[in-house]
């Protein structure tokens, strides 16, 4: 039986969401010894080099690069593995978790608004009804455990930069969506990378105390070279190649399911309770995607499978 590539590129997602999703409740693990920032600066540099070696023993995928296609790149790293970044840490040691992962679920608010005017993607009902469920959900996990009676101008401002986090990440998908079109998947993540390393470096030096990373145990390491190959330099080749067969506007809805992953895991490890109504959001964001990703198959023809590098 023939595999179509959109069904492949959707469990790539799948795939990509649960790594994305252990990152956070790992980080958490190893906190007290890696500050955040220092722990993005981590992944990407390690992530680095099994990318560019990749790229060297795949030397069908290095295409010449125009100024327009570096200037796409370009944007795909700075507003992505740096800026976005970041600015989600940034905003997090300002502002309360709950309210980061709430925040968080707005990127596909802007993508599905951005694809519409950048990439010409349509807005159509299922879109709509998509992403009313899926964010709703998402909102429900992290009310499960939100306070409303903690209010402070401090939070006010990690919940803004919290915002443009979200809307740099979703400036980063309809890039990688545009970069993909003249590039490979494993081109886009490895300049990008190569791009974003240096200024998120730049900025660990100047907001934390690179010192510590002398006296890291054994453990640490381990999780952070995890991290750096499946959670990052793997997980990005599967998000950029995705939307090659899928929306970027969908890509982007379809990662509030993090958010669904994160509860589990953080109940499972870090052992956090889950409500009822964050298990009944988890309900919805799953049926808010499977909405996203149900098409009418008469209408499209079926492709042979491709592996996903």
């Amino acid at each position: 039986m023939a595999v179509n590539r959109r069904d492949l590129a959707w469990l790539a997602i799948l795939f990509t969401t649960i790594v994305w999703a252990s990152s956070l409740v790992l980080a958490k693990i190893i906190y007290p010894t890696i500050t955040p920032i220092l722990f993005v600066a981590l992944r990407y540099t390690l992530a680095l080099p099994f990318l560019l070696l990749l790229l060297f023993f795949k030397k069908d995928d290095v295409k010449d690069t125009q100024p327009t296609k570096w200037s796409v790149i370009i944007i795909v790293g700075l507003a992505g593995p740096f800026l976005s970044q970041i600015l989600q840490y940034i905003g997090l040691s300002l502002t309360s978790a709950s309210e980061t992962l709430l925040l968080l679920n707005l990127s596909p608010v802007f993508a599905v608004i951005l694809a519409a005017p950048l990439i010409k993607e349509e807005i159509t009902r299922q879109k709509l009804v998509g992403l009313i469920l899926a964010v709703s959900g998402a909102t429900l996990i992290v009310l499960g455990d939100f306070d409303f009676q903690i209010v402070s101008y401090t939070r006010i401002l990690g919940d803004l930069i919290i915002v443009v986090s979200t809307l740099l990440f979703a400036i980063n998908g309809i890039a990688g969506k545009v970069a993909i079109k003249a590039s490979s998947s494993l081109s886009v993540t490895s300049y990008s990378t190569l791009v974003a390393v240096p200024f998120i470096w730049l900025t660990a030096f100047l907001f934390e105390d690179i010192t510590i990373l002398f006296s890291a145990p054994i453990h640490v390491w381990i999780i952070i070279c995890w991290v750096a190959i499946v959670n990052t330099a793997i997980a990005f080749l599967f998000y950029y190649e995705s939307m090659k067969y899928i929306e970027a506007s969908k890509v982007q809805i379809a990662l509030s399911l993090i958010a669904v992953w994160g509860v589990i895991m953080s109940s499972i490890f870090l052992g956090e309770s889950i409500s009822f109504a964050q298990i009944f959001g988890g309900i919805a964001t799953i049926l808010g995607v499977m909405v996203v990703q149900h098409r009418r198959r008469q209408k499209e023809a079926i492709v042979p499978a491709k592996s996903i590098p």
